[in-house]
């Protein structure tokens, strides 16, 4: 993992400024993904990602978010095979997968349940994705992110949203990610 590269990333998120991260995107050969802090309902295309905004926004709070331990699968039905959750680990260096939808692992071709960010093939993607992580737990917000996945990946694109829940002593100690694939596309 270059730490550095995350910390400028997770910077830029976080100001808005988003120069760096399209510089690397460009060097990258990749479209800089779409980038939108705390999107109403409204904002966003998949039904998954409103069922699952919906249900944060109504769980109980803590001091500044939901709440980890009022967690209930059984209310995010429509959106389950769409979930990830996200242990942070590291100083929110680095994040281990707790649940890896299995709509996603489909899609994607592998599960990644019980593994670290840093310990999965992801790029050029990895640094983006632990920036993104990082921001939603230092800024205490969340945000949606629409990206167009590695060549290696059968669809056009991704759209994520990133909801950060805290524990009882206000620490931000997991992520409830929806992450839902665009149009299958044959190798690219």
């Amino acid at each position: 993992m270059d730490k550095a590269l995350v910390a400028t990333f997770t910077d830029e998120l976080i100001s808005g400024n988003f120069s760096e991260i399209e510089n690397y995107f460009r060097d990258a050969g990749t479209p800089t993904p779409v980038i939108k802090w705390s999107p109403a309902s409204t904002d966003l295309d998949e039904d998954a990602l409103r069922i699952l905004l919906s249900y944060w926004n109504e769980m109980p709070r803590g001091r500044n978010l939901p709440l980890t331990s009022e967690l209930d699968p059984l209310n995010m039905r429509g959106a389950l095979g769409y979930v990830m959750l996200l242990d942070v680990e590291d100083d929110a260096w680095d994040f281990r997968y707790r649940v890896y939808g299995t709509s996603i692992a489909e899609r994607s071709g592998f599960d990644a349940t019980g593994k670290l960010i840093s310990e999965l093939a992801l790029h050029p993607m990895e640094p983006f994705f632990l920036a993104s992580y990082r921001a939603c737990v230092l800024r205490l917000d969340y945000m949606f992110a629409r990206h167009v996945p590695p060549t290696r990946v059968h669809t056009a694109s991704w759209d994520r949203i990133i909801l950060p829940l805290e524990d009882d002593d206000g620490v931000v100690n997991r992520l409830l990610v929806g992450n839902v694939p665009g149009r299958w596309e044959a190798n690219r």
